[in-house]
């Protein structure tokens, strides 16, 4: 029952603009992934914050993945602008603040390089640039709902960073308990639908439940803003654009690296080639050849699966990395994969570098985030 809720969820997912912001910590990537002119990334692309701030350490070639076309299209979109967008301030009102006065005539010329199918899907979706490209897709309408329910604003989330981590828990208790008291949230929270819109899987459900030690998702959830009201709120953008659907702009560690100054400098003169791919990541490793990527960068896939075909895919990665690839992994779970499905023979777990990570994260959706090397194949 379990795989086929699996099955129809994957079905449902690749076709639906669920995120138009990457809920991983690209800044955690950057700092870990310890990449150079020769590394060669294959890296799952969600929406797309994290492989555009790959560029800026230029490395050889980037190749993003992703079965959901929303999303791959607009991490090329992130890339594109990324590298030809020569005005901050132009790129920053585009992809910092989500809105455009003239978004066909901004996006047609950043269609160049890409392909075909690219451009075709931005001269029919551009538009979602005239108010708020944050409060688009699946995600940003939960968020819309969520802030409509709570009443919290910026003014509110100001106030809040100003006070201890103890006494931020108490001004939020009640907005907690009133969150769990919510007849309409609670139902939609336990529903396929809040999963879908959250991107997690009847699988990595379970794994938040029992990491949790949770009863429901709405647990889970509740348990998460705990966890991130405790955070650098002045700089935590996933904070930020919950409550608000904006990033902090006073800020400008603020928001996800690629979009900071002196990356979006590097970037315009990465050498980097980029490569876009609508398939799955195990359809496109069948095919790959030994040490086509020196780095994976997995986003929680591995929490999407299995032991056993997290066993086969991570097989499968070393093979085709060979020794000293590296692959970063998170998942909700305050645990080793490697150890856990008897592959520590092939992998170590790269410390104190996993553990600084999984410390640093702040997204605060993850037990760990977890840096692998390969040491045999």
């Amino acid at each position: 029952m379990a795989a086929l809720a699996d099955r129809a969820f994957a079905a449902t997912f690749k076709h639906v603009f669920t995120f138009s912001l990457l809920y991983e910590d690209s800044e955690v990537d950057n700092r870990v992934l310890g990449l150079d002119a020769h590394s060669r990334v294959l890296a799952v692309s969600g929406a797309g914050c994290g492989v555009a701030g790959l560029l800026a350490a230029h490395p050889a070639r980037i190749d993003a993945i992703d079965t959901n076309p929303h999303h791959l299209a607009l991490a090329a979109l992130k890339v594109a602008a990324t590298r030809r967008l020569t005005s901050y301030a132009e790129f920053y009102q585009l992809l910092g603040r989500g809105r455009h006065g003239d978004p066909e005539r901004t996006l047609r010329p950043l269609m160049t390089d890409l392909p075909a199918w690219v451009g075709r899907y931005w001269s029919t979706n551009h538009h979602r640039f005239r108010h708020n490209l944050y409060a688009e897709g699946l995600a940003g309408t939960f968020q819309r709902w969520l802030r409509r329910t709570v009443g919290v604003d910026a003014d509110f989330l100001r106030t809040l960073q100003r006070l201890p981590p103890a006494d931020r828990l108490a001004r939020l208790s009640p907005i907690f308990a009133s969150i769990k008291r919510s007849w309409p949230l609670r139902t939609v929270v336990n529903t396929p639908l809040f999963l879908l819109g959250a991107g997690v899987n009847f699988e990595q459900r379970q794994r938040n439940l029992r990491a949790n030690r949770a009863a429901t998702m709405m647990d889970v959830v509740t348990a998460r803003f705990e966890r991130l009201a405790q955070t650098d709120l002045e700089t935590n953008w996933f904070v930020w654009m919950a409550l608000t659907g904006e990033f902090n702009h006073d800020h400008p560690g603020a928001v996800p690296p690629y979009l900071r100054a002196e990356s979006h400098r590097l970037a315009l003169a990465a050498p980097t080639e980029v490569g876009f791919h609508r398939e799955s990541l195990q359809r496109i490793l069948a095919d790959a050849t030994p040490g086509q990527w020196s780095h994976f960068s997995l986003c929680d896939v591995l929490d999407w699966l299995p032991s056993d075909a997290q066993r086969h895919l991570l097989q499968r990665l070393a093979r085709v990395g060979g020794p000293s690839a590296v692959v970063l992994t998170r998942s909700v779970e305050d645990q080793c994969v490697v150890d856990r499905v008897g592959l520590s023979h092939l992998y170590e777990r790269v410390e104190p570098t996993s553990s600084q990570a999984s410390d640093q994260e702040r997204t605060r959706l993850y037990g760990r985030v977890n840096v692998y090397r390969v040491t045999s194949t």
